[in-house]
């Protein structure tokens, strides 16, 4: 299963197998597996990757301010907070990003980040860690599939090794608190399910706003190029070679 509680309540492998399969399909994951993802493809998804990591931190601030209930809870949700604003800087560093506030997002970006925005603020604080668990599950799943960490990706290769790590278990304590939840009547499998597959479809979606590639015309598309430098380089140097 992608997501389940200990228990295994909700969330079982065969309600969103088909959500995993289209994730694994999307254009994204498919640009890496082929090597052919266009870079400026690339970059766009990133920066508003960047986007939804400072959303993300603020969602988690928004739904801790709403745990005061729940003091374990609630420095959870704090501490989370912080990671994801560590994230989110080092992604601006990368891309050069002065502040996040000047970015237009893409629309699958947007639809996500609202619905997480929108769990934070409406519904009871625990749901927006599992409106986050397919970002941190369906990563490391996909990972596997993939063959993160012994095949090549070209020049995603670092990348995927990182994000895509098929090791990675940080999802299980998002999952400890949602299991402390259920088992105290605070999370229904019918809430958990339907807010685990609007995000796991978010991913979907946010995975699919870059354009499908196609290895073939990748790989053809750089011999004219490389063809007109030969020819300028022959052309030239017969020409060095006339002048003397």
């Amino acid at each position: 299963a992608v997501v389940s509680t200990q228990s295994g309540h909700y969330g079982r492998g065969e309600q969103t197998a088909e959500y995993q399969q289209q994730a694994l399909n999307s254009n994204l994951l498919y640009g890496m597996k082929e090597r052919c993802l266009d870079p400026s493809e690339f970059g766009g998804y990133m920066v508003d990757d960047t986007v939804y990591c400072y959303e993300v931190m603020q969602c988690l601030r928004t739904a801790a301010e709403r745990s005061n209930d729940n003091t374990t809870l609630q420095k959870y949700l704090y501490f989370k907070s912080e990671s994801w604003k560590g994230v989110g800087a080092k992604s601006c560093n990368t891309w050069h990003i002065k502040s996040a506030d000047g970015i237009k997002l893409g629309g699958a970006a947007s639809a996500y980040i609202a619905h997480i925005r929108d769990v934070s603020e409406n519904d009871s604080p625990i749901y927006t860690l599992l409106a986050l668990t397919p970002c941190k599950r369906l990563w490391s799943w996909l990972g596997k599939q993939i063959g993160s960490g012994t095949k090549d990706f070209g020049v995603y290769t670092t990348w995927v090794e990182r994000n895509f790590n098929p090791h990675s278990t940080g999802y299980l304590e998002y999952l400890d608190h949602v299991e402390w939840a259920y088992q105290a009547g605070v999370v229904t499998a019918e809430k958990a399910l339907e807010v685990f597959t609007a995000s796991i479809q978010g991913e979907v979606n946010f995975f699919n706003s870059v354009a499908r590639c196609h290895p073939a015309a990748a790989d053809s598309s750089a011999l004219p190029w490389s063809g007109t430098i030969l020819f300028t380089l022959f052309f030239a140097t017969v020409g060095m070679m006339i002048d003397h």
